[in-house]
């Protein structure tokens, strides 16, 4: 008898809807390709298939459980990605993205709109456009086929001031390199820390160099008038001795501001020193103050003008005192013999205006942005004694002080420092 594949399963469908009772007896011969008669047996052939259906249920079961493990794993990588502080972005070998964390996202801002993708020019275009030197981010990320075995490490500095970190290993599977995986994190603070680090450095260098140049002159003229005096104390007269005393006088004075300003540098430095506001009598202590300065600078005026006669705020004496005198003392130091420099004190409200007027040399613009760095000394102050702390020291008590501190100035007109200083109560 001949059939061919769809009569046989017509025959088996057709079987298999008559009551069960009929099936068991049932059976089916077909002719074979080979022309040899099979004899089918419906009940031996429903059983094999209920085996295989069990089979491939189970393998289904199975199947779904793994697809669940894999899921649940895939989910857990995802939150370790997320939660590290490090922007994370897996590329394939193929030069595709395949995955990144939303730190990634965060640290480049990468608006919404656009579509990280490896392909996209406008995708390229935007880190490119972020950085200082591209070539560098196009080498170790877009061109990663050149070098797939080796780890790197790279810095990348940003237009907008940035420092990133990256480094990447090779991703494998079965020793098969498929892809990379880079680690990309923030370093702008410890950049900027180590530039400061470095420029303090410099400082310090130039602070030694200048303080022992400055030193050296005062104990220079100590020393010569020492030796003079030592030479001919028996022969000359007191008129004679005179000015070499006076001069070891100065230098000695000059010495000891010099090691004051240090120490007192080093103590605000080291936060060992402490605001405690007391009432004070602004206009009398401001009185004090430069009837102080007078006595060791008697070629120069301060011409004190007050607002009142007579005002009360509550400061710190021993803070405010090194403020005023760094000011005044600049202001004559850098002024011509005789001239005159304004001292004028004011009030609004709950703050105090301290303001100090000169004609001297002036500051130039280019040293107006580090003026207040510790050791700095500005480039047109020639051969003037100094250790390049007092304005530095003036902004660190204004700063505890919970002051601000403005300056103006033009280069062969003079300068104007104005100190504004909340009165604690």
């Amino acid at each position: 008898m001949n059939t061919n594949g769809y009569a046989l399963v017509l025959s088996i469908s057709k079987s298999v809807l008559k009551p069960q009772s009929e099936l068991w007896g049932f059976n089916y011969f077909c002719r074979c390709k080979s022309d040899e008669i099979v004899e089918l047996n419906m009940h031996t052939l429903i059983e094999e298939l209920k085996q295989v259906n069990k089979h491939l249920l189970q393998e289904i079961v199975e199947r779904k459980q793994k697809e669940a493990s894999l899921e649940k794993s895939v989910t857990l990588l995802r939150s370790i990605l997320e939660s590290t502080a490090h922007g994370m972005i897996a590329v394939s070998l193929e030069e595709d993205i395949v995955s990144f964390n939303q730190q990634f996202v965060q640290m480049w801002q990468i608006p919404n709109s656009l579509t990280i993708s490896r392909h996209s020019f406008p995708c390229q275009a935007f880190f490119e456009n972020q950085l200082k030197e591209p070539q560098l981010f196009r080498d170790s990320m877009w061109e990663m086929k050149c070098d797939c075995q080796s780890d790197r490490y790279d810095i990348l500095e940003l237009k907008d001031g940035r420092v990133f970190a990256q480094y990447s290993k090779p991703q494998k599977v079965n020793h098969e390199v498929i892809g990379r995986v880079w680690s990309i994190w923030d370093i702008s603070e410890l950049s900027q820390a180590l530039e400061q680090s470095k420029q303090l450095g410099e400082l310090r260098a130039q602070f030694l160099s200048m303080l022992s140049h400055q030193l050296r002159t005062p104990l220079n003229v100590v020393s010569f008038s020492n030796s003079l005096l030592k030479r001919h104390i028996y022969e000359w007269t007191e008129e004679k001795t005179k000015p070499l005393l006076d001069r070891i006088q100065i230098a000695v004075e000059q010495l000891s501001k010099m090691l004051d300003d240090i120490i007192f540098f080093a103590k605000a430095e080291a936060a060992k020193l402490h605001f405690e506001a007391k009432p004070l009598n602004v206009v009398r202590f401001c009185h004090e103050i430069v009837a102080q300065v007078h006595t060791y600078s008697s070629e120069n005026r301060i011409n004190f003008v007050s607002q009142d006669c007579s005002f009360t705020a509550f400061f710190d004496k021993k803070l405010l005192e090194p403020i005023l005198k760094n000011l005044l003392d600049n202001a004559i130091k850098y002024s011509p013999s005789g001239a005159v420099v304004d001292f004028q004190l004011s009030w609004e409200q709950e703050t105090v205006i301290f303001q100090v007027t000169d004609r001297g040399i002036g500051i130039p613009t280019a040293d107006k942005a580090r003026l207040f760095e510790p050791f700095y000394r500005g480039s047109n102050i020639a051969n003037l004694p100094g250790t390049g702390l007092g304005l530095a020291i003036v902004k660190t008590l204004v700063d505890l002080h919970g002051g601000h501190i403005d300056m103006k100035s033009e280069v062969g007109v003079g300068t104007t420092f104005t100190i504004m200083l909340p009165s604690v109560k």
